[in-house]
């Protein structure tokens, strides 16, 4: 954002990141609406985006081995690990084709993106309750589930953008959703990383013994 040399739908002229009028997006365009090179914010945009669809891809399979107990059914294990792969691939694709250049694709792939992001999280939830997770993270899964659907709702039947109100109203809630999805998978990684240690603590010590 700090990059970004500015401009926005309602206000071209804007010589700085509007933070409610630009979408993240807009980092990623190759120019700008004043036509002006966007390089930075599009190199930052696309290797800040790019990092995390591969971390979505690489976890996939991490989930589904730490959470699941030995003797479990893991189909809602295996059907996370499927749509966290497939959205990682949809982060790629949003981060390689620049709305301005390929708007058409660059929104399938948003609209992939966040609908596939919903259905892990909802397969991950499910799989944690099979396996009495913590409460704390099935708690944090569900109140994101159902501000990730909202949003889901918000990308295919949301506000016109013709409209300064339907713009900022997008905006918002975009930023909203991505910054509310970091913490929380944040929080839903450091689970498993404690599970993870714990479990190899727990291994050391019996061949300790």
């Amino acid at each position: 954002m700090l990059f970004y040399p500015g401009g926005a739908m309602y206000q071209p002229n804007a010589r700085h990141y509007l933070f409610f009028q630009n979408f993240f997006s807009d980092l990623g365009a190759t120019l700008t609406r004043r036509h002006e090179s966007n390089l930075i914010s599009l190199v930052l945009f696309v290797a800040g985006l790019t990092a995390v669809g591969v971390s979505l891809v690489v976890a996939s399979p991490i989930w589904k081995r730490v959470i699941a107990r030995p003797g479990s059914t893991t189909h809602f294990g295996h059907a996370a690990q499927v749509m966290s792969l497939l959205a990682g691939v949809c982060y790629v694709g949003i981060a390689v084709t620049p709305w301005n250049l390929a708007l058409g694709p660059h929104m399938l792939f948003v609209q992939g993106a966040f609908t596939l992001l919903l259905g892990f999280v909802v397969c991950l939830t499910v799989m944690q309750v099979q396996n009495d997770w913590p409460r704390r993270y099935l708690l944090s899964n569900s109140v994101y589930i159902i501000i990730l659907s909202g949003y889901v709702l918000v990308l295919f039947d949301g506000p016109n953008l013709r409209t300064l109100h339907g713009l900022v109203f997008q905006v918002i809630a975009q930023k909203i959703i991505v910054y509310i999805s970091i913490l929380n998978l944040a929080y839903q990684t450091l689970g498993v990383l404690a599970a993870e240690s714990q479990a190899a603590k727990s291994k050391a010590t019996v061949t300790s013994l």
